[in-house]
């Protein structure tokens, strides 16, 4: 149960709390924190609120890495220029996500630290191979977002560690990344299949293939035997077809024995066509 809150103006001053404060939870955009705290399942006894801390609600670019702070918004990924075409898969991601009011207020570090099975935007960034890093008063680690990942609301932070940003290579010339997910409403419709594509054409040809999966498990995840198949092979529906046919074997072979298995393993090859030709399409367009 919530004893004390505590609203802050810096990232120092937030290390500090965590530092000193046991059994400390973060709260910044509260979307996901409100509805549980309604639900009586937060056990923690001290709140440290960081929606105002305005140096984590930078997005920067320097060298070629893109940066994004834990306390931006779905609204600020949406009309940053920064991000330009080659990331529409990232906007497209944060403009799936809920309402209006969601969207205005929803983080993008309480999104991945909430780590739900069907959150939008972590998929995207995973076909970004994203990283993050994590501070606390005495040191900064950086952690890639695959292995962040631990299980269904579970990720890899400790109770005195805060995440600061998400950063990954800026997309060069051939490279898009793209973001298409199935729910069975059009509006707040929370994703029952996702799909994350980055691809890198060259000469007609995968040079480069990152695919993400979101909503089939418990975390959402890369599938790395499918992308190995494509990498070198010419951009032909021979080779896309049997790439999805692979996914769907996947899946199936993950679901194995629950209700949701056929439906999903069979979704799941509309979703990837679709992210895939639309990754084509701009890429070819330039």
């Amino acid at each position: 149960m919530i004893e004390e809150v505590y609203k802050v103006k810096t990232l120092d001053e937030t290390l500090k709390l965590l530092d000193s404060k046991s059994s400390s939870m973060i709260i910044a955009g509260g979307t996901d924190i409100i509805v549980q705290m309604r639900n009586k399942r937060v056990e923690k006894k001290t709140l440290i609120d960081i929606s105002d801390v305005e140096e984590l609600k930078k997005i920067s670019e320097d060298k070629g890495i893109i940066k994004i702070g834990a306390c931006t918004t779905f609204n600020q990924i949406i009309h940053n220029e920064i991000l330009n075409s080659n990331l529409y898969g990232l906007k497209k991601a944060a403009m799936s996500v809920g309402s209006p009011q969601i969207r205005s207020r929803g983080t993008i570090g309480g999104n991945i630290c909430n780590n739900s099975p069907s959150a939008d935007f972590i998929v995207p960034l995973l076909a970004l191979d994203a990283a993050v890093r994590i501070q606390t008063k005495s040191y900064e680690r950086k952690v890639y977002l695959k292995d962040l990942l631990l299980d269904k609301n579970e990720v890899d932070i400790k109770e005195n560690e805060i995440l600061t940003y998400i950063e990954f290579e800026k997309p060069k010339k051939n490279q898009i990344v793209t973001f298409s997910k199935l729910g069975f409403r059009k509006s707040l419709a929370i994703a029952k299949v996702s799909a994350g594509v980055f691809l890198d054409i060259k000469d007609n040809k995968f040079s480069m293939v990152r695919i993400s999966l979101g909503a089939l498990s418990n975390i959402a995840r890369r599938a790395y035997n499918v992308e190995n198949y494509l990498i070198g092979k010419e951009v032909k529906d021979e080779y896309i077809n049997n790439a999805i046919d692979m996914i769907e074997n996947n899946v199936k072979k993950e679901l194995r024995g629950r209700e949701s298995a056929e439906f999903k393993s069979h979704a799941v090859k509309g979703i990837v066509e679709s992210a895939i030709s639309e990754c084509i399409k701009l890429n070819i367009r330039g």
